[in-house]
């Protein structure tokens, strides 16, 4: 329990210095690289349950992850789903420990779960979830989050009482990752607070919508080149609507607008990001889905599936990769929600990635303190800036 404590710490002490907008510090780098160093230094020299272990840190990490089924009136499941997630990684790693007591030396042994934890989780991701990620206990701290540093702080605490540790960390300290330059773009991030058991409400959409143009208006008077709202900030599929698209095109000569919306398309759904400048509109549909949110990822049951739990709805549909976009000549990623989470996505070419996220399916929770968590991973692993609209949380630039 301890163990799962020290490394589910980070996550709780970030949502709590988010909310209460508390900037990054040399004190918040000390308190997150103590977490850091307690939660190795813990797992490698107390006794515990590796069973135990896993099983707390994934119900810590992802107890929120069934929160959704309250809005389909099956909030019973939410405990079910929290558990049989923490089954999953208790088992996971219960399977580790048995692997690694094939080796037969404590050091061999070290070496495997040092291994592990700087290379072996990329590739646990069931159902292209992937979100168990060490790197997200440096984030914050006095090291980067490149693989070098990782393995170079996991050997020092692992081997903690030889020689050469405090080498290892010095090292460690001095790999500082470059930071990718704003792009020279007046970028307004709305942040929206639209509860989900009103998000799609057809009494409540037209304030929703009143609402966007409000946030547009208001980013013109405050003369910004380029104006974001989140994920479904346009609870409909917008292209639908010939009358608001037609409003959006106009507003459009003054700044760029940036739109989640649904896309409606030879008799699909799409979770679109839609992009007006100039009086012309760019749409980008979704790549990445949500697993067990968007789309069903079974190869069977998947209609019974939708109509027990999602009243008959259809799965969305993915574009074949993820969308790019051009603002005033600078490209963009488009990344809608779980794909800002998606490492695949930073390894494109284009500097900057433009995220809409709607969160409020997961709060209150530490869902949304995570998903900022990973960016930051993967923003600076691969040189990125992200801007971030939300809905449901406080929208952020990361590089």
């Amino acid at each position: 329990m301890i163990v799962a404590i020290f490394f589910s710490l980070p996550i709780y002490f970030n949502y709590i210095l988010i909310k209460s907008s508390v900037n990054e510090s040399f004190f918040t780098q000390i308190f997150f690289t103590f977490f850091l160093l307690g939660a190795f230094y813990s797992f490698f020299t107390l006794k515990h349950s590796y069973f135990q272990t896993g099983f707390f840190i994934g119900l810590f990490w992802f107890w929120w992850v069934g929160l959704s089924f309250r809005y389909y009136g099956f909030w019973y499941l939410i405990p079910l789903v929290s558990v049989f997630i923490a089954l999953f990684y208790g088992t996971v790693f219960w399977i580790l420990a048995k692997v690694s007591f094939l080796l037969n030396r404590e050091w061999l042994i070290k070496l495997f779960w040092v291994l592990i934890f700087t290379y072996g989780f990329d590739y646990l991701s069931p159902f292209t979830f992937d979100w168990l990620k060490p790197e997200v206990l440096f984030v914050n701290s006095f090291f980067n989050v490149d693989k070098l540093s990782l393995l170079a702080v996991i050997l020092a605490l692992a081997f903690f009482e030889k020689k050469y540790p405090i080498l290892l960390l010095v090292f460690a300290l001095v790999l500082k990752p470059g930071v990718q330059k704003l792009p020279p773009l007046d970028i307004y991030l709305a942040s929206t607070d639209i509860p989900q058991n009103k998000k799609w409400d057809k009494n409540y959409i037209p304030y929703e919508i009143k609402n966007d143009f409000s946030i547009i208006n208001k980013a013109i008077k405050l003369k910004k080149d380029v104006v974001v709202l989140p994920e479904s900030a346009f609870p409909l599929f917008l292209n639908m609507y010939p009358s608001l698209v037609s409003s959006l095109k106009k507003l459009s000569y003054s700044i760029v607008i940036i739109t989640g919306a649904l896309h409606y398309k030879n008799g699909k759904y799409y979770n679109a990001a839609y992009i007006f400048e100039k009086g012309k509109v760019t749409i980008v549909d979704k790549h990445v889905l949500v697993p067990f949110g968007e789309y069903i990822p079974l190869p069977f049951f998947q209609k019974e599936i939708n109509r027990f739990f999602f009243g008959g709805a259809s799965d969305y549909v993915t574009a074949k990769n993820f969308g790019e976009f051009n603002i005033k000549g600078y490209r963009f990623i488009s990344a809608i929600c779980y794909e800002a989470s998606v490492e695949s996505l930073y390894k494109l070419k284009p500097k900057y990635v433009m995220a809409l996220s709607n969160v409020a399916w997961f709060t209150p929770s530490v869902m949304p303190s995570l998903q900022e968590m990973l960016i930051k991973v993967y923003a600076r692993k691969y040189k990125k800036v992200v801007f971030h609209s939300i809905n449901g949380f406080k929208s952020y630039v990361i590089r």
